[in-house]
C-alpha cells in the first residue's frame, strides 16, 4: 500500500469519530491529543509524507480511532506493508485464482456466499437462498444499476427474509457481520465506493446503531470463525459454524463463507 493511500485512510478513520459536543468530525488536533502524538506527525501521516510508524505510534492511533480487534490487525498490517504495491506476488494469476474459487463454490452443498471486501455478493448458492427464503428477484432488486446486491443490505433491509428466518439470532448475525465488514473494508475507507455504500447503508433501519455498537468492548470480535445457535422460523433449532476463506488479490479480495452444521446439543 502506498503512503498517500494509508494517509487517506487515517484521515477517513479520523472523520468517523465525532465530537460529542458539536457532532462534527474530529480535527487533526483532536486525533493528535487522543493518540498522544504531535500535530505534525498526524499531518504528515495524512499527507502521505514519510513518518515513523513504530509500535507506540500505531497503538496510539488504533486506540484513539477506536479500532476493533480485527480492524487493528488490518491497520498494523497496512502500516508494515507501506512499500508494497500489492499483497500478492508478481506471478499471481487472478483469473486462475477466481476460477479455482468458483469451482470450489460450485461443489459446496452447504449454504454458501461468495463476496468481495465491500460485502458485494458475487454468488449465493441455492442452499443459502433456500435457508433464509431469499428470492433471487428480491435479492437483485437491492442492487443499484450496474452494481451487485450487498450482503449488509440483505441483512438490514426492513423486509429482509433473514430478519424473519433467524428471529432472535438476527442480532448476533448483524453484529458479527459488521465486525467482518469493518475489518475487510479498512484498506478501502478512503474510496468513493466506501463512502457511497456507507451513505446507502445508513438509510437502513438499525444499521447506524449497530455500527456504533461494534465499538463497545463487550461486542468485540477477535476471530473470523463464527458460530450461530438459534431457532429458525421454519426448520427449528439450528447450530452451525461459519467458515471463511479469503483469496488475496490486487485491489479487492474475494471471500467465501460456508455454513457447517453442528449438533444442536454439542459442546465445543
Amino acid at each position: 500500500m502506498q503512503r498517500n493511500a494509508f494517509g487517506q485512510i487515517v484521515a477517513s478513520l479520523r472523520k468517523e469519530r465525532l465530537d460529542p459536543l458539536t457532532g462534527r468530525p474530529w480535527t487533526q488536533e483532536q486525533l493528535a491529543a487522543a493518540s498522544r502524538l504531535s500535530l505534525r506527525v498526524i499531518a504528515n501521516l495524512e499527507q502521505g509524507k514519510k513518518a515513523t510508524l513504530d509500535g507506540a505510534v500505531l497503538e496510539g492511533l488504533a486506540t484513539a480511532l477506536q479500532l476493533t480487534t480485527l480492524e487493528r490487525r488490518e491497520f498494523f498490517t497496512m502500516a508494515i506493508d507501506l512499500n508494497d504495491e500489492s499483497p500478492v506476488t508478481p506471478v499471481f494469476d487472478a483469473h486462475a485464482a477466481d476460477a479455482e474459487l468458483l469451482e470450489l463454490f460450485a461443489c459446496l452443498h452447504q449454504p454458501a456466499f461468495l463476496y468481495d471486501d465491500y460485502f458485494d455478493i458475487l454468488a449465493a448458492n441455492h442452499a443459502a437462498l433456500t435457508l433464509h427464503a431469499i428470492k433471487p428477484v428480491w435479492l437483485q432488486s437491492l442492487a443499484s444499476e450496474g452494481e451487485r446486491p450487498n450482503f449488509l443490505h440483505v441483512i438490514f433491509a426492513p423486509d429482509s427474509p433473514m430478519r424473519r428466518s433467524m428471529q432472535a439470532g438476527w442480532r448476533m448475525l448483524a453484529l458479527r457481520n459488521l465486525h467482518q465488514f469493518r475489518a475487510m473494508t479498512l484498506r478501502h475507507r478512503h474510496t468513493t465506493r466506501w463512502h457511497t455504500l456507507m451513505a446507502q447503508l445508513r438509510m437502513l433501519p438499525d444499521f447506524s446503531a449497530y455500527w456504533e455498537e461494534t465499538h463497545f468492548d463487550q461486542a468485540d470480535v477477535y476471530s473470523h470463525l463464527r458460530q450461530h445457535h438459534y431457532v429458525h422460523s421454519r426448520v427449528g433449532e439450528l447450530r452451525y459454524a461459519v467458515m471463511a476463506n479469503t483469496v488475496y488479490r490486487p485491489g479487492v479480495h474475494r471471500h467465501l463463507t460456508a455454513l457447517l452444521p453442528m449438533e444442536p446439543g454439542e459442546i465445543c
